[in-house]
């Protein structure tokens, strides 16, 4: 969970930035990947590096990620034969648990001791199906039809829309026909909706607790949210569902999980 674009201070439960509204807006056409530049992907790899034994135990014991984790999972419905990637693997928390489903999977992250992290524990738990491949998520490249599942837990948000987008094209190429793509990602808009004005409150409350550190922190968000600023970009439910269908995934399904936390799923049809 690196590339991820999540802030290291940032999980389910915790309000860093906002998305586009969704409501049926129609989803930009986009004709190139505008990737990370060179500055923000040597920024990400650095503090998520120095974060490998922190964020590990964090995210091992966290409630709220177990079952976003446990959701995915269920929507990837992995088989034995699957050929998958995780797209923003971290050290492994999603990649572990598919590994032990399917026949190989490839674990796609910016920060190389996060994935050093990731390869020692499959080795500990003796699986040998486990690849690993450092690099920016947005910028991984798979051969067309080579792959059965597509996975990424909690990455995406902090990647600009456009490169969304391009990513979802990227994976409709990747899938054989049948082949599933499943995203867990922080799910908001600009709090227009009736569900961002929830966990917005819920959010600025707790933090508000905390006293002067804690107002300054639900302020900043409060004011990210409305204006659609921050380091990170999360969309909506309702964008992500356009977004899916946009690139030419059938059968999409959305369900929100747990806070901010949501879960989005397509298949790629047989004639895809």
């Amino acid at each position: 969970m690196s590339q991820r674009g999540l802030r290291p201070d940032t999980g389910p439960g915790t309000v860093g930035g906002t998305g586009l509204p969704g409501g049926g807006e129609q989803v930009p056409q986009v004709h190139g990947l505008e990737a990370h530049d060179g500055a923000l992907r040597g920024q990400l790899q650095s503090s998520w590096d120095a974060r490998v034994d922190s964020w590990s135990e964090q995210v091992e014991s966290s409630a709220a990620f177990a079952r976003v984790r446990d959701v995915v999972l269920e929507r990837a419905d992995p088989q034995l034969t699957d050929r998958c990637v995780d797209l923003g693997a971290g050290s492994g928390f999603l990649t572990l648990a598919l590994a032990a489903r399917v026949d190989h999977v490839v674990a796609v992250d910016v920060a190389p001791l996060m994935l050093n992290r990731l390869a020692s524990r499959a080795t500990a738990a003796g699986l040998g199906n486990v690849q690993t491949k450092v690099g920016d998520m947005t910028r991984a490249d798979f051969p067309s039809l080579s792959l059965n599942l597509v996975v990424s837990n909690y990455a995406l948000h902090s990647v600009p829309h456009q490169d969304k987008l391009v990513l979802l094209r990227h994976a409709f190429q990747w899938l054989a026909p049948g082949g599933r793509i499943v995203i867990a990602d922080m799910m908001l808009g600009h709090g227009g909706s009736g569900r961002d004005r929830s966990i917005a409150a819920t959010k600025i409350r707790r933090l508000s607790a905390r006293g002067p550190a804690g107002w300054w922190r639900a302020a900043r968000n409060a004011a990210q949210l409305s204006l659609g600023v921050g380091e990170n970009r999360p969309a909506s439910p309702a964008w992500w569902v356009g977004a899916l269908q946009q690139a030419g995934f059938t059968q999409v399904f959305q369900n929100d999980v747990v806070a901010e936390a949501g879960v989005v799923s397509g298949v790629k049809p047989a004639g895809g």
